[in-house]
């Protein structure tokens, strides 16, 4: 009989890094279902990694600082990109004209961090530290943890030393998770998420899943000690407000601002079984000619519960994603904006057209 727990590991070690980062499945899971008036659950990165395949296709907190505003509501054509938040240092949607790209372009990963600290969306935070010192990081609002928040920060950026950096990993490192990856799941340790530290040549992860999901709990591969749920929860009680704890030498500047993608992944999808070239004709014909012109990646997803749907991504420079943007603005396209993504939804209206939705996510400096 073959074991399921063999499957994951093998295809872990497979589909490592680059490909989509656990966060982001985990949104286009979630807002599938949400679509599809499912209510929507957390399962596991094992699950998602046994379940994902790749097909080339060619071609921090000071709480003092003024966070940036939450979207989500449905408008119309707009001429130009949203911008940074007025009310908030976060980017919100594509990059304006005239931002500054955060340098440098590309950024090795030193520890990455995600919690989730409810059933779905509110409460999230994810934070990024990179060799170069930059700390790059968002906070969704919402949330019943001590951590909780009433608004949503945006993808912000502050820069460290060298010393901050390591002070940073070693503060990880100290929990004594990551001398091996693992997959954690029921038990105490409650949600989802995931922490990556550089430990050699290579980032070392320790993921935990949806205690009460039964997919992500039954593909798991250890249940956590009480002592390990106390560490995870330290770790995100420390990288949740670094500035009470670091010191001022850890700070090459610590002003938060927005953080500036240089590019963005452009993922578009429809319903299963509907193939690339309908998907593509769908779009508007400038838009279908971008879409063709650029090479892309084939990714199948699939839920043991749900089953599965294909999405195909293509990772463009800012302003090829503000070209697209426009192109679908001016064919009258709705779009919505959060702080996750701006997604195109097209054919929505028309009971015989191919539903296809776009999303635009800015790509971070590791993905680059």
């Amino acid at each position: 009989m073959i074991d399921e727990r063999d499957i994951v590991r093998r295809a872990a070690e497979q589909l490592t890094p680059p490909g989509p980062p656990f966060e982001r499945l985990l949104r286009r899971r979630d807002r599938k279902r949400r679509s599809q008036r499912i209510t929507a659950g957390v399962v596991g990165v094992a699950v998602f990694v046994a379940a994902v395949w790749i097909v080339t296709t060619g071609g921090p907190f000071d709480r003092t600082q003024t966070p940036g505003a939450p979207g989500g509501a449905v408008t119309g054509p707009t001429e130009t990109g949203p911008a940074v938040a007025a009310d908030g240092p976060g980017l919100v949607g594509l990059a304006p004209e005239g931002a500054t790209p955060s340098s440098p372009i590309t950024g090795e990963l030193v520890l990455s961090a995600f919690f989730g600290h409810s059933g779905g969306d509110p409460g999230r935070f994810h934070f990024n530290v990179y060799a170069d010192g930059r700390l790059i990081w968002q906070r969704l609002g919402g949330g019943t943890h001590q951590y909780a928040i009433d608004y949503t920060t945006g993808w912000v950026e502050q820069r460290l030393t060298p010393e901050g950096v390591e002070l940073l990993r070693s503060e990880a490192l100290s929990t004594g998770l990551f001398d091996h990856d693992a997959y954690l799941a029921g038990g105490y340790v409650p949600y989802f998420g995931e922490v990556g530290v550089l430990s050699g040549d290579r980032l070392v992860r320790v993921t935990w899943v949806d205690c009460c999901d039964p997919s992500s709990r039954e593909m798991a591969e250890e249940r956590p000690t009480q002592e390990q749920a106390s560490a995870l929860e330290r770790l995100d009680s420390r990288l949740a407000d670094p500035a009470s704890w670091l010191p001022a030498s850890a700070w090459e500047d610590q002003e938060i601002t927005a953080f500036v993608p240089s590019g963005y992944s452009v993922c578009y999808d429809a319903a299963k079984g509907i193939e690339l070239d309908r998907v593509l004709a769908t779009f508007p014909r400038p838009a279908e000619d971008l879409l063709r012109s650029w090479e892309r990646t084939r990714w199948e997803w699939r839920d043991p519960r749900e089953g599965s749907f294909t999405f195909w991504c293509s990772d463009v420079t800012t302003e090829e994603a503000r070209t697209l943007a426009r192109i679908l603005d001016d064919s009258g396209a709705e779009h919505r904006e959060d702080i996750f993504e701006v997604r195109y939804e097209l054919g929505q209206r028309d009971p015989d057209a191919v539903k296809v939705s776009l999303s635009f996510a800015l790509l971070l400096p590791h993905e680059m």
